[in-house]
């Protein structure tokens, strides 16, 4: 008897991140980042070249080494974990005190440095040393960019759920230690939930590692944490391991407008709260956020008011999925005060988005506060009502309630203090991320810690007992 003839097998590679489906059916993904995730341009920047004590001359950054007004004596540029032991050894062997560099741009954050002897430039640390994107984990240096990072995930339509500001400059490891955030920690939780391994060398050159590079990781303690937010006082970080996520197929911003934080309060908690998660909802308030609000309006034959404030929400998924959820959030917003909003895509979109992160030139005073958030709208509107300032700019993450304020003119203590209070009153805990340096030297940026202040001590004690990083620089001068 002749046998059944059997159809073969057809084998289907299943794309990360997605379902095993047709070749036929499968359609391709463009790497595009999330609104919330819009590239800087790295700002351009003079050379020159310097002799290391571990190495051969060297082309360092001019830039910033200077930090608090102290300008170092001695610059190391290590290449490779090997090197960074051998010259905090050294440093630590001299009794110097060192100040880890990444891309700078979170070096303001911080109190001011007691001893400040050797600056340690990261950046040649820059390297994907582990990439598996079928098992969803990558391990990269601590100087690598955000931006480069991303980069090599998209090209497997892969990404980290972490939005830094000025992503061309900033590195992950200081990204790490500064504890930095944004808009899409509502949704994926802070850089640290994504952090399941690290190498660290310490004070006086030893190499040490917590976690591992699976994503089903329960061995030892979790001692990553303990850098995450110290801002390199316990030790370097050499290696870190994350895991990763796919990247969605469409990416929208709905942006509304309203005459008030109040007016936008009602809105904003329905959709946090509402029948699905966005990537991110975000107040901007200030002067730029209305200049924003009346540029769009006019574009749509719409009209904003002079005081006005942006509701920004970004929405990720699938194609059917996302059209539902622009218009479940227009049905919302269309029951709400607001003044008008609209749908943006692509560069659009991104340039909404590069609104959050506007803060050029400088700010003189900035703060970062932890509220809830149904109270974050209600702080916003008590910063944004001072005439203290000559220029304001807030950015409120609604989904975890924390606000970061930047304001421009002449800063005194009265006038920190004041913020402060504003924090205070709205029940939440305020940290200042940039002042004046000579109002650094009568207040603690981190405000007063309590008794947690006394275990930070202890670990300082344990992890770097003769004040090698950054002496002076964390809670409590630290």
């Amino acid at each position: 008897m002749r046998g059944r003839r059997m159809r073969p097998r057809t084998l289907w590679r299943r794309c990360v991140g997605s379902p095993m489906i047709s070749p036929q059916r499968r359609r391709p993904i463009t790497h595009r980042p999330s609104p919330c995730q819009h590239s800087a341009e790295p700002a351009r920047r003079k050379y020159w070249s310097v002799r290391s004590p571990t190495g051969p001359s060297n082309t360092l950054l001019t830039e910033s080494y200077e930090l608090d007004g102290i300008t170092p004596s001695r610059i190391e540029r290590p290449n490779t974990a090997d090197d960074l032991s051998a010259a905090l050894k050294s440093i630590h062997s001299d009794g110097q005190a060192a100040v880890l560099w990444g891309g700078g741009t979170r070096m303001h954050v911080g109190n001011r440095v007691a001893r400040y002897d050797a600056a340690v430039d990261m950046t040649g640390l820059n390297r994907i040393v582990d990439y598996r994107p079928p098992d969803l984990v990558v391990v990269a240096e601590a100087g690598m960019t955000i931006a480069a990072l991303r980069a090599e995930l998209g090209k497997n339509n892969q990404r980290l759920p972490f939005d830094a500001q000025s992503p061309g400059e900033a590195t992950i490891g200081g990204s790490l230690a500064s504890n930095a955030v944004g808009p899409l920690r509502g949704r994926y939780g802070g850089v640290r939930d994504f952090v399941i391994g690290m190498s660290i060398v310490q004070a006086d050159g030893t190499m040490t590692k917590s976690g591992g590079s699976v994503v089903k990781n329960v061995a030892g303690y979790d001692l990553a944490r303990l850098h995450i937010g110290a801002l390199g006082t316990l030790g370097a970080i050499t290696t870190v391991a994350f895991k990763i996520g796919p990247v969605p197929e469409v990416m929208r911003t709905v942006v509304a407008w309203f005459d008030s934080a109040e007016s936008a309060a009602v809105a904003g908690m329905r959709i946090t709260n509402g029948a699905f998660m966005p990537e991110a909802v975000t107040l901007v308030a200030g002067q730029r956020a209305a200049a924003k609000a009346s540029e769009l309006a006019a574009e749509n034959y719409g009209k904003a008011s002079d005081n006005a404030v942006m509701l920004l929400i970004a929405l990720a998924a699938g194609p059917a999925t996302v059209e539902r959820q622009v218009n479940d959030t227009n049905a919302t917003l269309g029951g709400a005060m607001t003044d008008g909003f609209v749908v943006l895509d692509d560069d659009l979109q991104l340039s909404a988005w590069s609104l959050v992160d506007e803060q050029s030139p400088t700010p003189a005073f900035s703060i970062r506060s932890t509220v809830k958030p149904t109270a974050a709208f209600d702080l916003v509107s008590a910063l944004s009502k001072s005439d203290s300032f000559d220029e304001t700019h807030i950015v409120a993450q609604i989904g975890f309630g924390t606000v970061e304020a930047h304001f421009w003119g002449n800063i005194s203590g009265e006038v920190v203090r004041s913020a402060q209070d504003a924090v205070i009153n709205a029940g939440g805990a305020c940290m200042i991320e940039r002042c004046p340096s000579e109002l650094k030297g009568d207040l603690d940026v981190f405000g007063d810690l309590g008794a947690p202040l006394d275990v930070m001590r202890r670990m300082k004690q344990q992890f770097d007992p003769d004040g090698t990083l950054s002496p002076g620089r964390f809670a409590g001068r630290i």
